[in-house]
C-alpha cells in the first residue's frame, strides 16, 4: 500500500459499496481535526479515474466539514477484490466498534453481495455479530437491509432483532407509516409502537390504514407527521396504548386515584409495575433518623389497617385478558 496525501476533490463519495457504518461524525471529531488535522490515514481505492472509501467514512464527513482540502490515505493495490476489501474495512470496525442491527443488516447483505455464501456467513459472522446462526436470521437480515429508507431510523432507535421481526410482517406502505409515526420514539418506545400495531390489526383484522384513520387515532396521526418533537408521537402511543389494552388503562387510572388515598411522609412513595405483569408494590423512601422510619411503618400499618393496600392489591390481581 502507498501512503499520500489526496484530495477530497478526488473521492467519489457516490460510490458506497465498502460503507456500513450509518453513524455520523460528531463535534468532538471535528474539533480534533480541525486542531490537529486528520491523523490516522484512510483506506482508498483507485478505480483509474477517481479514489473509493472503504474505510474512514466518519473521519473524511469530518475531514469536509472542518474545512480539510486534503488528508492522507492508504492507497490499497488495484488487483485487491471487493471482498477482500469490505472484509479489510469490518475487521478494522469490529474489535472497537457496536454495528446496529442495522449496521448488521448492511454487513451481511454487501458480504452475500460480494460472493459470500450463507453457510460461510453462518459459520464465520453471524455469532461474531452476535446474532442466531441461522439462515432466517440471514433471511431477515437481507430483507431489512433492502429498505435503505429506513435503515437511518432503525440505526437511531437501536433496534432488537425481535421489533425487526414484526416489522417485516407489515405491508411495505404500513412500513412507511410506521416509520414516520415513530421517527423520534426511543428503542422501546418504538417496540412498543410496532407491537401495539401489530396487535391492533390483528384483532381487527383490517389493515394498518383503516386503524391509523379511526376517529380517536387519526389526529394524533396527522400532529406526530407535523410535529418533530416526541410530545405528538408520546400522546399517539398513549392513545393506542388504551385502545389495544383498555382494562390495563382503566387499572392503572383506578391505580393512580388509590394511590392518591396513600398516606405516606414527603420521602416516601409507593409505586407499582405499570404494565401489570407483576402484581407486587413498590416502596422506596429516604430517612435520615431511626423516628423517620418508625413513622413510615406506622403510616403504612394505618393504611393497611383503614383496608387501602388492600385495595391496590386487588386491582394488581385483576385477571387481564391481553
Amino acid at each position: 500500500m502507498e501512503l499520500r496525501s489526496i484530495s477530497l476533490e478526488e473521492i467519489n463519495f457516490d460510490d458506497i459499496r465498502f460503507r456500513f457504518t450509518l453513524d455520523k461524525p460528531d463535534e468532538k471529531l471535528i474539533f480534533s481535526i480541525q486542531r490537529a488535522g486528520l491523523i490516522e490515514p484512510v483506506l482508498v481505492k483507485s478505480d483509474g479515474q477517481a479514489f473509493i472509501l472503504v474505510t474512514g467514512w466518519k473521519r473524511v464527513e469530518a475531514s469536509r466539514e472542518a474545512g480539510l482540502k486534503e488528508i492522507p490515505a492508504l492507497v490499497i493495490p488495484s488487483e485487491s477484490t471487493d471482498l477482500d476489501l469490505f472484509s479489510l474495512a469490518f475487521f478494522e470496525s469490529y474489535p472497537g466498534k457496536d454495528f446496529s442491527l442495522a449496521e448488521k443488516a448492511l454487513i451481511i447483505k454487501k458480504f452475500i453481495e460480494f460472493g459470500l455464501s450463507p453457510e460461510e456467513l453462518i459459520e464465520e459472522f453471524l455469532s461474531r455479530l452476535e446474532l442466531p446462526p441461522e439462515r432466517q436470521t440471514i433471511d431477515l437480515l437481507t430483507q431489512l437491509a433492502s429498505l435503505d429508507w429506513a435503515l437511518p431510523s432503525i440505526h437511531r432507535g437501536r433496534w432488537k432483532l425481535s421489533t425487526a421481526r414484526l416489522f417485516l410482517s407489515f405491508f411495505p406502505e404500513e412500513r412507511r407509516a410506521i416509520i414516520s409515526v415513530g421517527e423520534t420514539l426511543n428503542h422501546n418506545q418504538q417496540a412498543e409502537l410496532i407491537e401495539l400495531l401489530f396487535t391492533l390489526k390483528k384483532r381487527q383484522k383490517v389493515g394498518l390504514e383503516t386503524i391509523l384513520a379511526e376517529e380517536e387515532i387519526k389526529p394524533l396521526v396527522q400532529e406526530a407527521a407535523r410535529e418533530r418533537q416526541p410530545r405528538a408521537r408520546l400522546e399517539l402511543l398513549s392513545a393506542l396504548r388504551k385502545r389495544t389494552f383498555p382494562l390495563v388503562t382503566e387499572i392503572n387510572r383506578e391505580m393512580q386515584t388509590a394511590l392518591r388515598q396513600i398516606n405516606l411522609s414527603g420521602n416516601s412513595r409507593l409505586d407499582y409495575d405499570h404494565s401489570l405483569e407483576k402484581s407486587s408494590l413498590f416502596i422506596s423512601f429516604e430517612a435520615r433518623t431511626t423516628e423517620e422510619i418508625e413513622l413510615l411503618a406506622e403510616q403504612l400499618k394505618q393504611n393497611v389497617k383503614e383496608g387501602k393496600l388492600d385495595v391496590l392489591f386487588g386491582l394488581l390481581n385483576k385477571k387481564i385478558d391481553k
